[in-house]
């Protein structure tokens, strides 16, 4: 039974792990933003459209990673076989010249880390939420840090997902769709621990600056003063 529940608890979490470190999100985006453009030829509302969409996207990219073995162990695979593929794609570069063989070997060696892309531009993305969750851990305990992890996310995969879906129709949505999803996502779940400290110390500096005796008058800046009145 508990070999049942780890195997379970596994299983999803490489889901989820494809979905906001690998190319899940793109997938199913992907298929999402292409179900709505059809939507006027398949007589599907937007609500039902996008239904479909997720659920193709969520077969194809669960597939996807079936197929290749499992999200981690694939990942594993691929920084494995790095160093001998660039080296494999440098051998092959050819050109008429010194200037042209030179650009043919880099453009063939680095090609591989295509394969890594989306998970280092996750990773990387996910990474600039650590000082918040740690952070948050410190003043609230595991489960403030818990609440930060969740919030961090959950920002992710709707904003990923977003980007992906408007990519389908082009750059305007690509840049628009998620702007749009951020601001949804900061509705619902609330600013970061990073800006609401921010927030609280302006506002706290703010509250102080009256009784600074060395705080300028900003009232008076910029205008001309009469010593000579009264």
């Amino acid at each position: 039974m508990v070999n049942g529940v780890f195997s379970t608890a596994m299983r999803y979490g490489e889901y989820g792990a494809n979905f906001l470190l690998g190319t899940g999100s793109t997938v199913m985006g992907k298929k999402i933003g292409q179900a709505i453009k059809t939507r006027s030829k398949t007589g599907m509302s937007l609500p039902k459209a996008v239904g479909a969409g997720f659920k193709m996207g969520y077969n194809k990219t669960n597939a996807q990673m079936v197929a290749s073995g499992g999200f981690f162990k694939n990942l594993g695979k691929t920084f494995k076989e790095l160093p001998s593929n660039m080296a494999a794609g440098w051998a092959k570069g050819d050109g008429k010249n010194l200037f042209t063989k030179f650009f043919s070997k880099l453009g063939k060696a680095i090609k591989p880390l295509g394969k890594i892309m989306p998970f280092a531009m996750n990773a990387l993305w996910l990474a600039q939420s650590i000082p918040d969750i740690i952070g948050r851990t410190k003043e609230e305990g595991i489960w403030g840090g818990i609440k930060e992890t969740g919030k961090a996310l959950a920002n992710m995969a709707v904003i990923s997902l977003a980007a992906s879906v408007g990519a389908t129709f082009g750059l305007g949505g690509m840049i628009g769709l998620p702007i749009v999803a951020s601001m949804l996502t900061g509705a619902v779940f609330g600013k970061t621990y990073g800006e609401k400290k921010a927030e609280a110390e302006a506002e706290k500096q703010a509250q102080a600056q009256p009784n600074n005796p060395f705080a300028q008058d900003k009232t008076q800046q910029g205008k001309k003063i009469d010593y000579m009145a009264g």
